[in-house]
């Protein structure tokens, strides 16, 4: 198995799996297969502390990869679709300079695209997403509004004003009318729906913040060709170079 050794882009060294007990092993294969898989760094880094480790795969789904999910009658996950999380996360990333995300949600979010068929709109989604509000043309009136909380989140949550949140509602409301699983709903049945959608994008860009920093203060490692999955080259291949490059400028401290 590969033994990655200290060096200067990591302050915690990533344990490998053969260092971990068996439960807290099965806990790292849980994210491996959870999160794309292969082996990643943040499980890893993570396994320090395995409780953390053996819940934050499920509890981050719920409000990143769940799909809208059902009990019953009633909804327990995925109140936003994952374009619009996507482009949460990495807005949050990019603000927060953090490495880690900024690269990995990169890759994320233009494979998703990229699978529904929809690349050509990611690419200028993404070239714009560090500076959004200067290219509105990129991006619809939800993609706007949304970005424009999220930035006021990132930033400092005491900027969002009545106002701007009375916006949201609307235009998050607006976009749920045109949904045929949505529009159906009484007036009472879609206020409450506005409200989860934003419970959630809130949560995700709080949560976010959290890792960001986390991944930030630990100088949590992209996966190179000396680990057991090369991360880089999977960057290289799916992540056009302006945008490569857009970050890097953005993690230098160049923006």
């Amino acid at each position: 198995m590969t033994q990655i050794k200290q060096g200067p882009w990591t302050r915690i060294r990533p344990l490998q799996r053969d260092e971990l007990d068996p439960y807290t092993q099965a806990g790292m294969m849980t994210g491996e297969l959870t999160w794309g898989g292969n082996p990643n760094n943040l499980c890893k880094v993570m396994a320090y502390t395995p409780r953390l480790l053996q819940t934050e795969v499920e509890y981050c789904n719920t409000f990143i990869f769940d799909p809208r999910t059902l009990r019953g009658d009633v909804q327990e996950a995925g109140f936003n679709d994952r374009f619009i999380k996507e482009l949460v996360i990495s807005r949050t990333s990019l603000i927060n300079r953090s490495r880690y995300s900024v690269t990995h949600h990169s890759v994320i979010g233009i494979s998703l695209f990229a699978n529904a068929g929809r690349r050509e709109e990611a690419i200028p989604k993404y070239s714009h997403l560090h500076e959004h509000e200067k290219h509105p043309e990129a991006y619809t009136e939800r993609e706007r509004v949304v970005l424009d909380y999220t930035a006021k989140v990132t930033r400092d949550a005491h900027l969002v004003t009545d106002q701007e949140f009375k916006e949201l509602r609307r235009v998050l409301t607006e976009h749920n009318l045109k949904d045929d699983q949505l529009k159906g709903l009484t007036t009472e049945g879609m206020s409450r729906h506005v409200d989860a959608q934003i419970v959630e994008l809130t949560w995700l860009i709080g949560h976010f913040c959290l890792l960001n920093r986390w991944f930030t203060a630990l100088q949590v490692p992209d996966e190179s060709p000396q680990d057991e999955w090369n991360f880089a080259a999977a960057y290289e291949e799916i992540v056009p170079e302006q945008i490569r490059r857009r970050n890097d400028q953005i993690l230098a401290g160049g923006f």
